[in-house]
């Protein structure tokens, strides 16, 4: 099973592959931001190379699918207070990477809540565009 990005025309870029270079080291960081940054994109590779040997499956407690949504959703924590999520569905016989944001670990705002359900839409948007035109694809 083969994993990419959902590429999307408008914004002429991939938006999973756009988030992932807040993580990308620069010669200002310090050591210890480097090793973070490191640490957290191998951390979130691992998850989605699980995935993909388990066909793209959710795999508890690494992802899991959204009530109401056609994706799943990988959960990786940032640091304390906040989790990474990225969104991802099977396409034939790939996994494609949707959408990607960051929201507290736990919220009980009803505000919160639709932020991350104004999340969620962005990402059924992005697959439907995609199921559209299932070239709009960049491989991972």
């Amino acid at each position: 099973m083969e994993t990419g990005y959902y590429y999307h025309k408008p914004l002429k870029a991939c938006p999973v592959k756009e988030y992932f270079k807040e993580y990308s080291l620069n010669e200002d960081d310090t050591e210890k931001i480097k090793k973070r940054k490191q640490k957290i994109l191998a951390d979130i590779d691992a998850k989605i190379m699980n995935i993909q040997e388990n066909k793209g499956r959710p795999v508890p407690p690494i992802s899991r699918p959204i009530h109401g949504y056609s994706f799943f959703e990988i959960k990786n924590p940032k640091n304390e207070n906040t989790v990474i999520r990225i969104l991802y569905f099977r396409y034939e016989n790939k996994i494609v990477l949707l959408h990607a944001f960051e929201k507290p670990a736990s919220y009980d705002t009803k505000k919160e809540k639709r932020e991350v359900d104004k999340e969620y839409k962005i990402g059924e948007d992005y697959l439907n565009i995609f199921k559209l035109n299932p070239k709009n694809y960049e491989k991972y």
